[in-house]
């Protein structure tokens, strides 16, 4: 009987163990020292929008030339009237790990549009998402109650959770 019981502990442990590891987050931090700053260009600025009835969330990456990233999330609630702003840096390490998580997404490989296709849903949700390249043309990607694949971990990395 303490064999089952040890190995129903184990099973335990390693589910508690998963779930801690999910929640652990990239560190966001309200500034980064001004010396960092100097000289650096913004190199890709991302922007997400999700909207439902109500309710307008715009959240914002910004990669900058010296590896840092800047995140601004913006939630708007029209009949609610809740404004909050939060804004924050990544530090270096950190910053690599959002471009990272971000690259792996592919956007580039998404349709422009996707398209909910198996039930029409009235007052769902919409997004779009913009990739703004220095030196290159915008890329625009939208959807109605349709997603692009790894939906929520796109919207956790904007600060959707």
């Amino acid at each position: 009987m303490h064999k089952k019981d040890d190995s129903l502990d184990k099973k335990e442990f390693q589910e508690s163990e998963l779930k801690n590891k999910r929640r652990q987050s990239l560190a966001l931090e309200q500034t980064i020292p001004l010396s960092e700053l100097t000289l650096t260009d913004p190199i890709m600025k991302v922007t997400l929008w999700i909207g439902s009835f109500g309710v307008y969330n715009e959240s914002i990456l910004t990669f900058h030339s010296n590896g840092f990233v800047k995140r601004e999330l913006l939630i708007l609630q029209t009949f609610g009237e809740e404004q909050r702003i939060e804004s924050g840096w990544y530090n270096q390490d950190d910053s690599a790990k959002v471009l990272k998580k971000f690259n792996s997404f592919k956007t580039h490989l998404w349709p422009e549009l996707f398209v909910e296709t198996e039930t029409i849903t009235h007052d769902g949700t919409q997004w779009k998402l913009e990739v703004c390249k220095k030196g290159e043309e915008t890329s625009s990607y939208s959807g109605s109650n349709a997603y692009p694949p790894k939906w929520r971990s796109l919207k956790k990395l904007f600060g959707h959770y």
